[in-house]
């Protein structure tokens, strides 16, 4: 077992591996795999699991409108749309999106609510936010480039330590590490970690990674490594049903030696799932739909949306809306109720179709087609009106 060279420590990283004393090192095992704050080993040596993981990547690697070159910005993009968001959903709005804004500055200038509706469908806004808030920065601060610097990096809304380090070692060459859950699927199973990544596993295996791209076969080739381990993950690696007998690593990786590869990793200790319900009037003018702006809720804030009150349908349904919104409504048919999640939140709306009896007050509704430019909306609105076709 050849062990990788001792973390000599990347200021760009912000971790100093020297800290600590021989005397008060901590070790967790991985199996035959000793890891500790300052050293560790890999079952292969690192130029070996370099080399049989580039060679794969490179004959098998996708096709993506990411990967034509490796532009700061592109790369910025994407990885804030890949953020819990499948490749194939991805792909047509990160194309759309750099049409309309096809560099930093033309982000930045954009008022909020345009890019949230360019947005719309792509789920979890708040990206969307901290991703305009971020291109303001870097254009005031940092003369329209994303900075260089990791610490400076994560000063930036929305960047969090695997973002700074995808684009930094993707968009500039850097040698820094990423972790993300296909990655940390992969190790998990690669070094047979036993338990669930989080805590001080998790802190391990970020250590881990810290020393794995310092080793110059891993260094001279960053921008590809680090992809190809994300590749691995979500193509061969996947958390049902790995694909082992097509992985390079198969014959170096102990849990697939040991037959636990389908038992690895642990899961991670989940957050309850919150339910709420709401009550939702729709009231329609042509395509066009009487529209209020959310202030109210932490989600969904500045979308508009259908006029809800809390709780299921009542009998006082016209009543409570008249009290909460100062419409004067005449319930005609109710619809099925529909399904919406947002993070550990489960959302479900209960559509009333409804006629307006008197104006709505100006001040805070508008008529107009869901999903129209400038009016940003939650993809909650399309599954409405969707579901009152069928």
């Amino acid at each position: 077992m050849t062990g990788l060279p001792r973390y000599s420590g990347h200021s760009r990283c912000s971790m100093d591996a020297k800290k600590a004393s021989m005397s008060t090192w901590k070790m967790v095992r991985f199996d035959n795999v000793s890891v500790y704050d300052t050293d560790v080993n890999l079952p292969i040596p690192a130029k070996t699991f370099a080399s049989r993981l580039l060679k794969w990547y490179r004959e098998n690697r996708r096709e993506l409108p990411w990967r034509k070159n490796s532009d700061p910005y592109r790369v910025w993009v994407s990885e804030i749309m890949l953020q819990q968001t499948q490749v194939k959903t991805v792909v047509p709005y990160f194309e759309e999106f750099l049409r309309t804004y096809p560099s930093i500055k033309a982000l930045a200038d954009a008022p909020e609510n345009e890019i949230l509706s360019a947005w719309s469908g792509l789920g979890y806004y708040k990206r969307g936010r901290n991703l305009h808030k971020a291109a303001r920065i870097v254009c005031e601060q940092h003369g329209g480039e994303f900075p260089r610097d990791f610490s400076q990096a994560l000063q930036l809304p929305g960047i969090g330590p695997y973002t700074a380090g995808a684009i930094l070692s993707l968009a500039y060459g850097e040698p820094v590490p990423i972790l993300d859950g296909n990655i940390g699927r992969l190790f998990s199973r690669y070094l047979k970690i036993e338990g669930a990544l989080e805590g001080s596993t998790l802190a391990k295996l970020r250590k881990f990674l810290v020393q794995l791209v310092s080793e110059a076969s891993v260094a001279e080739n960053i921008r590809d490594f680090n992809q190809a381990l994300m590749e691995m993950g979500a193509l061969v690696c996947t958390p049902r049903n790995p694909q082992c007998v097509s992985c390079p690593l198969a014959a170096s990786c102990i849990a697939y030696q040991k037959g636990l590869e389908k038992t690895l990793p642990q899961p991670r200790t989940r957050r309850a799932v919150q339910e709420f319900h709401y009550t939702v009037a729709l009231i329609a003018r042509g395509e066009k739909y009487l529209l209020t702006q959310n202030w109210n809720d932490t989600f969904l804030r500045g979308f508009w949306e259908f006029p809800r009150i809390q709780g299921p349908p009542t009998s006082r349904l016209a009543e409570n809306f008249k009290m909460t919104h100062g419409l004067h409504l005449k319930v005609r048919k109710r619809a099925a109720p529909v399904a919406h999640r947002i993070t550990f939140r489960k959302l479900n709306f209960h559509p009333v179709l409804v006629s307006l009896q008197s104006p709505a007050p100006q001040q805070t509704f508008t008529w107009t087609k869901p999903g129209q430019k400038g009016y940003p909306v939650s993809s909650y609105i399309q599954k409405i009106l969707k579901s009152l076709e069928s």
